[in-house]
């Protein structure tokens, strides 16, 4: 039976990936036309506004500290030290792999927000995208120096390889418009019962919720040429990855899982800029829907592929 939910889960996904291969020819046709569009910027040069990239640099790092400070336990450390905890999805690691994807998401984001702040500034897309992937590995390696600085974690190099991953997505999306119509990065969160419990103060820990958390590529529909016109477009296919039973986990989970699934669920991004009229409202939902995915979707259990080498959580 595990092997017959398994070949149904890989066949899916090659299903699939045929599909979107079939459509990349449209894809790079788009992308001629919007570089045959675009305006020549030595024509008319942006004046360069520094205001942005002052908020940028001014506000993230602050925030992240703080966030240490008050979640990860800087600061907690008699010594700043390094920390081995795996360096990908490994079963016998302390999350799974789950935390790896943590950091690639949150580098991811941080990244696209550089990237978004350094283009309202004047730069180029192409030049603002890369400073934004810079800024991105720069936060992740303050990050690394401040865990380091902690008795909970430490410095860790597999970290950094995650980090970078998650600078690459966002540079590569910021670069490729019809890319980043059609595929999402995406964190799926609603916290676990064990967190739910948890002291008020304590709230600020939910980036260590892995129970409470699932990481996705989201493969939408309103990016495919032909269908982006159709209703088709409210909808997306999820390809992602979550553990169970190792952190922060709830009493019902008896073993350490790790699981790769696909879903189907609609893409409240475009599902925002179809309902809600044109303002900052409007634009406020779409952005946030577009990397952070609501526990609402169709994910059949057929999709949903249990790795081997399951172990006996620590409830046991």
């Amino acid at each position: 039976m595990k092997k017959n939910m398994t070949i149904k889960f890989f066949s899916a996904v090659l299903i699939i990936l045929i599909f979107a291969y079939g459509n990349s020819q449209a894809l790079a046709e788009e992308q001629t036309l919007l570089q045959e569009q675009a305006v020549d910027e030595t024509q008319f040069p942006v004046k360069k506004s520094y205001a942005t990239e002052y908020w940028l640099f001014g506000s993230v790092p602050v925030i992240i500290i703080g966030w240490g400070i008050g979640a990860w336990g800087w600061g907690t450390a008699s010594k700043w030290h390094f920390e081995n905890d795996g360096w990908g999805l490994e079963q016998d690691s302390y999350t799974g792999g789950a935390d790896k994807l943590g950091h690639t998401w949150g580098i991811y984001l941080i990244s696209r927000v550089g990237s978004y702040a350094f283009e309202k500034s004047g730069d180029a897309t192409n030049w603002a995208a890369f400073k934004g992937f810079l800024f991105g590995q720069l936060m992740g390696l303050g990050i690394e120096i401040g865990d380091g600085f902690g008795d909970t974690y430490g410095f860790a190099w597999g970290d950094m390889v995650w980090n970078l991953g998650g600078g690459i997505i966002a540079m590569a999306l910021d670069m490729y418009p019809p890319l980043d119509r059609l595929i999402g990065f995406q964190m799926e969160y609603w916290p676990s019962k064990d967190h739910r419990n948890q002291r008020p103060e304590k709230w600020l820990e939910f980036t260590s919720d892995v129970t409470g958390q699932k990481f996705l590529l989201a493969l939408k529909m309103s990016g495919i040429p032909y269908i982006q016109d159709t209703p088709a477009k409210f909808f997306q296919i999820d390809f992602g990855y979550y553990t169970r039973g190792y952190w922060f986990s709830d009493s019902s989970y008896r073993y350490k899982t790790r699981h790769a699934y696909i879903g189907f669920a609609f893409n409240l991004s475009i599902v925002s800029e179809s309902v809600i009229p044109e303002g900052s409202w409007r634009r406020g939902f779409s952005t946030f829907f577009k990397y952070y995915h609501p526990p609402v979707a169709y994910n059949p259990d057929a999709l949903d592929h249990t790795f081997a080498g399951s172990t006996p959580s620590e409830q046991d």
